[in-house]
């Protein structure tokens, strides 16, 4: 399953999403930031200002994190493009442009509840998106490396009890089989 570049990306999407949004409500709680980003989706989805009943908020959550999850799809077939090369550079860029984005598009049509965003709100939101690009890129590199590793599931069965072929023998490794060589 993870050897699909679509769900591989939108696993590390997911993570970086469920990262991004525990620090932006602990932003809430703290007093830094006035909208949290789940604030951002509910808007856009319900078209009115919060408070949001805890149902509403609960599934602007989770539409905030299946969001991410589709930014990490989109970063995963990037990298197709380009080379995977820094990364973590790539996951931060990648993750900040839905942030400019819904930025710029709430600016441009004067949506209620998010014009105008105050500084700590802005920089919090930054922050926080920032934090999720790179954790989306990092969670990529990790998914990405470990299907490496294991590029073919055959390499997990189990190896016959027949003698070794030539073949064999050159891709022998004493230290990871068992096989005494029979």
């Amino acid at each position: 399953m993870m050897e699909d570049r679509l769900y591989r990306g939108f696993v590390a999407g997911v993570v970086g999403g469920v990262v991004s949004s525990a620090l932006s409500h602990l932003s809430y709680f703290l007093g830094i930031t006035t909208l949290r980003l789940s604030d951002w989706a509910a808007i856009l989805i319900f078209g009115h200002v919060p408070p949001f009943s805890l149902g509403e908020h609960i599934f602007a959550v989770f539409i905030h994190i299946g969001f991410c999850g589709a930014v990490g799809s989109v970063f995963a077939y990037f990298l197709v493009w380009v080379t995977s090369r820094k990364i973590l550079f790539k996951g931060w860029m990648l993750g900040t442009t839905p942030y400019f984005v819904i930025y710029l598009l709430t600016a441009l049509f004067q949506t209620p509840g998010t014009v105008p965003a105050p500084f700590n709100t802005a920089l919090s939101n930054y922050i926080t998106s920032s934090i999720f690009g790179v954790v989306m890129g990092y969670s990529f590199k990790v998914l990405d490396q470990a299907i490496m590793q294991h590029r073919s599931p055959l390499e997990l069965l189990a190896h016959p009890a027949a003698k070794l072929t030539d073949e064999d023998k050159s891709q022998y490794r004493p230290d990871n089989d068992e096989r005494d060589g029979a």
